[in-house]
């Protein structure tokens, strides 16, 4: 916004002659300006009028103009006017207490309109590319508060640093995918008035979310009562897959210690069931320009979906894949799963279940437990 676009000028001077020459000039350029003679009526002024620039007098009747640009700069609305100070007094004292309480410039009567002229266009660019940084800044803030509710801290941090271009635009990649669901969730909510099977959502989601993205993984799709999260997407570590056990270590830990406080209104246990597989997955924007949605694709995804579900026949928590399990090495106590088959593949694929996790010098147990 330069000198000719500005709409509305505020003088407030109580030097009838300087006043008028201000008033004049502004109108001569096209402004819509309003002028006050003393500091009460100047204030109120800028207060209800909210004008883009205000030259403002230090020395005023009834209330002084350092006095006014305080009370300015206090008004959220009048938070981009350009205030410019103006003074027959000289002294750099007076001069620099303008500065420090936040005016734009100050200059010496009597004014040179030419001179203010430069001087406002130049401020009124700086206004515009301040509003423009600020919008920006406030858009960025909306969205790496929208990204922290999926991703961690980090990633949300190479996000907001233009590092995912390429990430998030869609790739090939390797990553753990960890399958969440509340096993008994539909015969709970048939006994709950919907308010509270929200709150019981919100309760556990809340939990869970925190522990995917504190263990390094990302919150991928809510699913009802189930979430699907992957790690190693959109930016890999060195340990996604130990990181997805762990992390499903941490949530079992949690809903057995839920249901040791849950709320007087559930009148069972909670049980869950996570499915673990790591693999070649794509991971990018799918959808059309309507609404685009980052997501993840792949066999291993669905092979973690089945884990879960097998995880009931089971009766164990946890559920992980053989190449999750080798990633993860002796680091997991687990046993051998025998399974004929999982519904959906053709293809033979190794289970094991995860009891906790190993100690430093702790062996582990890889004793199988038959299932048919």
């Amino acid at each position: 916004m330069n000198i000719e676009q500005a709409e509305k000028v505020l003088v407030i001077d109580d030097d009838d002659i300087q006043r008028e020459i201000l008033v004049r000039f502004f109108q001569s350029v096209g402004y819509n300006v309003q002028a006050e003679p003393d500091g009460n009526s100047g204030m109120t002024k800028a207060r209800d009028w909210l004008p883009d620039i205000i030259l403002l007098d230090v020395y005023l009747p009834g209330m002084s103009g350092l006095d006014i640009l305080d009370e300015i700069r206090e008004i959220p609305a009048l938070e981009y006017s350009v205030v410019v100070m103006m003074s027959a007094d000289t002294s750099e004292d007076t001069t620099v207490l303008g500065l420090i309480k936040h005016a734009d410039e100050f200059i010496y009567k009597p004014v040179r309109t030419s001179e203010l002229a430069l001087k406002l266009r130049k401020l009124m660019d700086r206004r515009r590319h301040r509003e423009a940084l600020d919008a920006l800044n406030k858009k960025l803030s909306e969205e790496k508060e929208m990204l922290s509710s999926y991703f961690s801290d980090d990633v949300v941090s190479k996000i907001v640093a233009g590092d995912s271009k390429n990430q998030l635009s869609g790739e090939n990649l390797t990553a753990s995918v960890l399958f969440f669901d509340i096993r008994n969730f539909t015969k709970i909510s048939e006994s709950l008035q919907p308010n509270l099977v929200a709150e019981l959502l919100n309760l556990i989601f809340t939990d869970v979310m925190d522990l995917i993205l504190s263990n390094e993984g990302s919150v991928n799709k809510l699913i009802g009562d189930a979430i699907l999260a992957t790690f190693g997407c959109p930016f890999n570590t060195d340990d996604d897959a130990y990181n997805a056990v762990k992390c499903a270590v941490d949530i079992t830990n949690t809903i057995n210690f839920f249901n040791k406080v849950r709320p007087k209104y559930l009148t069972e246990d909670l049980k869950v069931g996570i499915g673990i597989t790591t693999g070649n997955v794509f991971a990018g924007n799918i959808g059309s320009y309507r609404r685009m949605e980052y997501t993840v694709i792949g066999d291993v995804v669905n092979t973690a979906s089945r884990l879960q579900s097998l995880t009931k026949k089971t009766d164990v928590d946890i559920l992980i894949d053989g190449v999750t399990k080798e990633a993860v090495g002796e680091r997991v106590k687990s046993r051998r799963v025998q399974v004929k088959s999982i519904r959906g593949k053709s293809e033979h694929v190794s289970v094991y279940t995860v009891d906790s996790l190993a100690g430093a010098n702790e062996r582990t147990d890889d004793d199988d437990m038959t299932f048919f």
